[in-house]
């Protein structure tokens, strides 16, 4: 079944033929309104997409802001940063009853990763300044991020190992508290251009020295922000040749429940034997600042350049 969609193209159409939307999770293939977490449906996707097929469409659901991107048949998740496969397909050349049974358990790359070295520890791959990525990226950094300055380059990060590490820490996370779903954000992090590679190679070093913070007020953990335009006052300018510029770290973080922090956390829940925050924040009814002290909570997603 997998295969013989796989190799499935649509035609376009303009009929009443009713076509339906899927998207692809664990090698299946599953109806759009099968998302427990979501409320799209085919027909509204379809009703866009006969009038634009090549654009982008933004829908507001429970599980976050989502984009459709018709043209690279992709879905992502604006406020996880999820990315998914989609196709488009007469109603009956499937099974409509299909489920996955391990959607929680997959550590499957993501869909739009560029092929890479494996003997190499990651791949930092240059966004065209065109592209439907580069573009959404720059938007929620922008609308989201609250910083319009603009972005001189954006780097995708793909490290197998480290993103292995952090999809198995958010099912570990979901088996422990019961929860089919786990709070994750895309949250900024402004650093110095000579830790990137440590970054992109090890991650984040959530457990480093006092003698090796800057400062710790909501914990002594890594600090990320919900805008840019904070988190950039973080990244001092580094001057190669005739070109200055700034660097900020995107990065996908489970946040999952918080609490506020303090200085003395090395922990969300101190010294408890018991785990029941995952983070803390400087404000829980409206967080901007979040503190992760466990790096298997982080992916760092994109790096962002700008010129100064």
């Amino acid at each position: 079944m997998t295969n013989m969609l796989a190799n499935y193209e649509e035609p376009m159409d303009t009929s009443d033929t009713p076509w339906y939307w899927f998207y692809q999770e664990c090698d299946t293939w599953h109806r759009i309104e099968d998302d427990p977490v979501s409320s799209v449906d085919s027909s509204e996707l379809e009703r866009y997409y006969l009038q634009n097929p090549n654009g982008v469409l933004r829908i507001a659901t429970e599980a976050g802001e989502l984009s459709f991107d018709f043209s690279g048949k992709i879905q992502t998740n604006l406020t996880t940063g999820q990315k998914r496969r989609i196709k488009r397909y007469f109603s009956s050349a499937l099974d409509r009853s299909l489920r996955c049974t391990c959607a929680h358990q997959t550590t499957s790359l993501p869909v739009h990763w560029e092929k890479m070295d494996p003997k190499k520890p990651f791949l930092a791959f240059c966004l065209k300044s065109d592209s439907s990525e580069f573009l959404e990226v720059q938007s929620y950094t922008q609308h989201n991020g609250c910083l319009l300055k603009p972005i001189r380059k954006i780097y995708r990060i793909q490290n197998v190992d480290l993103w292995e590490l952090y999809s198995r820490k958010k099912t570990q996370l979901m088996r422990i508290k019961g929860q089919s779903d786990i709070e994750e954000q895309r949250l900024f992090h402004g650093t110095k251009t000579s830790n990137l590679h440590s970054i992109c190679t090890y991650n984040f070093e959530c457990r480093m020295s006092d003698g090796r913070r800057n400062g710790y007020v909501l914990g002594k953990g890594t600090y990320f922000a919900k805008h840019a335009s904070y988190a950039i006052n973080y990244s001092p300018p580094h001057i190669q040749g005739h070109k200055t510029t700034q660097v900020v770290v995107l990065a996908r973080v489970i946040v999952g429940k918080y609490k506020e922090g303090h200085r003395d956390l090395c922990k969300p829940d101190g010294d408890q034997n018991e785990n029941i925050h995952d983070s803390c924040v400087d404000s829980t009814s409206h967080p901007t600042v979040y503190v992760i002290f466990d790096s298997n909570q982080i992916y760092p997603e994109y790096v962002l350049e700008y010129s100064i």
